[in-house]
């Protein structure tokens, strides 16, 4: 189970598996994410919106440390996202893209999966990550958890992306 816990700095800091720490810069991260509102968009704008319908709305930093290294980086205000990448097949076992108990993970990998260097371009560490905040942000059992695991990790694999373990 993931420790999840608030300082006194107005940060929190959660701890997962292998002892993984991802940090955020405020107590409550998942309220800097919002949807975007369709109204009055035409056009590529909305096109634009329904591709990618969640964004930031102030600069989110994120400190992870994992075996003895530790990265900082940020996804900056109006950073925009797809949500997750759950294949229509899926969604029975895992649950459907744009289900809002992904936000926050699918927010940060995606922005590892665009800026792989912020990490050393370590992707069993940006899989790691997704399956630590599935599980304390979206309160996914542990089988849900083990298929997104190794999906998202299979996905990466196939998108070239090397394991740097």
């Amino acid at each position: 189970m993931v420790n999840y816990k608030f300082k006194l700095d107005n940060s929190c800091v959660i701890k997962g598996r292998q002892d993984l720490l991802i940090k955020f810069n405020c107590p409550y991260p998942e309220k800097l994410l919002q949807d975007k509102s369709l109204v009055g968009l035409k056009g590529k704008e909305l096109e634009n919106a329904l591709k990618k319908p969640f964004f930031v709305l102030r600069n989110l930093l994120v400190t992870i440390e994992y075996e003895s290294d530790s990265y900082n980086f940020i996804i900056p205000k109006g950073y925009s996202w797809n949500g997750a990448n759950v294949p229509f097949f899926a969604w029975l076992t895992i649950g459907q893209q744009k289900d809002p108990r992904f936000k926050l993970a699918s927010c940060v990998h995606d922005y590892l999966c665009e800026n792989k260097e912020v990490i050393g371009n370590n992707r069993y560490l940006s899989t790691l990550i997704f399956e630590t905040l599935c599980e304390y942000f979206g309160r996914f059992n542990a089988f849900k958890r083990w298929a997104m695991f190794h999906s998202v990790d299979n996905w990466q694999k196939f998108q070239g992306w090397k394991k740097c373990k």
